[in-house]
């Protein structure tokens, strides 16, 4: 026998009015978001099957993730993976993190390629880093390969040349050292441009500039 199913009261949530609680045959069924009730013409009195209980629940928690999602790129931006990540650890099914994942990139609130170049314009304001550096920190942040590639060398082709950034590097530790009287060796500059990711390229012509620098000083 098919159990009838009524929404019996429709109440706001008093401490969040885009809330409101459903209630079926007099129980409370689930919060959800103002929006679904809308999208679903919901209304009181109404009789409802199981299915659409079903298509309610899942709306409602479609309708969760993405708020969860707007919340946490509210902080700053992420990467497609960090959402992805941040809504499993929260326990949303799979289905319900692809859905939300595809509303985000329809609206443009993620894109990976300008998300990896904002990060790496930020990470290079704080600390000057080569191509490797910020390879791979982009790769643990879950973005493809093909889109790192383009990011970085759209980064170096049109904002910062990878020499001159770490000449950068190595003018401010210079002037960091120089405070507290201690020499800058051939051996600490080039360890310090492998930590920040610069290829073996840049590596020696920095290393050859500060010998040739050296030796007109003498």
């Amino acid at each position: 026998m098919t159990k009838n199913y009524q929404i019996t009261d429709i109440k706001i949530k008093k401490n969040n009015l885009n809330i409101v609680k459903l209630y079926i045959n007099s129980e409370l069924f689930a919060e959800i978001d103002y929006s679904v009730v809308q999208d679903l013409n919901l209304h009181i009195g109404e009789t409802v099957s199981e299915q659409m209980l079903e298509i309610i629940e899942q709306n409602s928690m479609l309708s969760s993730a993405k708020i969860e999602a707007i919340r946490f790129l509210s902080y700053r931006p992420r990467s497609e993976w960090e959402i992805e990540k941040k809504l499993y650890n929260k326990k949303y099914q799979l289905n319900i993190i692809k859905n939300t994942i595809n509303w985000l990139k329809e609206e443009n609130l993620i894109n990976d390629r300008d998300f990896a170049i904002q990060w790496i314009r930020y990470q290079v304001g704080k600390k000057p880093a080569g191509r490797i550096k910020l390879r791979n920190e982009l790769f643990k942040k879950g973005i493809d390969k093909k889109i790192i590639d383009s990011a970085i060398d759209s980064f170096f082709e049109q904002y910062e040349d990878e020499l001159a950034l770490a000449k950068q590097l190595i003018r401010k530790k210079q002037f960091s050292l120089h405070s507290k009287n201690i020499e800058l060796k051939p051996v600490k500059i080039i360890s310090l441009l492998k930590r920040q990711g610069f290829s073996n390229t840049v590596i020696q012509r920095i290393y050859e500039e500060f010998l040739e620098t050296e030796n007109t000083e003498l």
